[in-house]
């Protein structure tokens, strides 16, 4: 078994190269890139939104729980009376659910925070450069947590787990704030909008965390796994693909109508 520091080096390695590959397909994406300090900023934000992330999703669960009346293993979530007993069924679909809000709005708000407030942020498809990058900043970090366990069990399962949250997890925090970036790039030229299309944003991004979660669920669950999480966040990226040419698209074809 390896060492804890050996493991805190490969969980490190294996949470973090994965986010800057991606990071480096979808910054290709970019005509006029970002300046390095910004992008670096932005990935740095994401990491900084995980605590934030982890203790909204803490009290949500504990809520959840002492509500639904389940037993976990937590003594300040206990509860001597559960007012939603017989509702317990929908206890996981709403944890799925807020959980999913809760991480987008985090990922939203430290893009807000760190770099959509500056004045480099000067055309629409800087929008979804930067929340993509908040994104893989969140994942990187949030991978870490998955992957020093996995380490802990032997190198292959290390491996294995990493790669998997390459193809699924990572790619999905990215694909999904994209969509985030895509409502606020649309609102570029009409802020009178802007509530309602990052709203809209969030709620669509949301909605595919949501899919991508329950289809894991379900694969974990059937006796037959498909495959069926890694189609959703591949057809989601390629729509984002589509997303980021009509977003290069919108400084242009507001000068044609002016």
């Amino acid at each position: 078994m390896a060492s804890l520091s050996t493991q805190i080096l490969y969980a490190l390695l294996g949470g973090i190269l994965p986010a800057l590959l991606w990071l480096y397909f979808w910054l290709r994406e970019d005509l006029h890139p970002e300046p390095k300090r910004l992008i670096a900023k932005a990935f740095l934000g994401g990491a900084v939104a995980i605590p934030f992330a982890l203790a909204a999703e803490a009290v949500v669960y504990c809520a959840g729980a002492a509500a639904f009346g389940q037993n976990i293993n937590v003594p300040f979530c206990a509860s001597n009376s559960a007012p939603l007993t017989s509702f317990a069924s929908l206890f996981s679909p709403l944890t799925i659910t807020l959980f999913a809000l809760i991480e987008e709005y985090a990922k939203y708000k430290a893009a807000r925070a760190f770099v959509l407030s500056g004045n480099d942020f000067d055309e629409p498809v800087d929008a979804m450069i930067y929340l993509i990058t908040v994104a893989l900043g969140f994942a990187a970090f949030e991978n870490f947590f998955f992957l020093i366990t996995a380490f802990g069990h032997g190198a292959t399962e290390g491996l294995v787990i990493s790669n998997l949250r390459f193809l699924g997890a990572t790619l999905l925090h990215a694909v999904s704030s994209g969509i985030v970036g895509y409502g606020i790039a649309l609102s570029f030229y009409h802020p009178e909008k802007g509530t309602r299309l990052t709203a809209s944003g969030l709620l669509l991004g949301s909605l595919i965390h949501v899919a991508f979660n329950v289809a894991i669920l379900y694969d974990r669950s059937a006796a037959d796994p498909g495959n069926a999480p890694l189609f959703i966040v591949l057809l989601t990226g390629i729509l984002l693909i589509f997303a980021f040419d009509q977003a290069k698209k919108i400084k242009r074809l507001s000068f044609t109508t002016s």
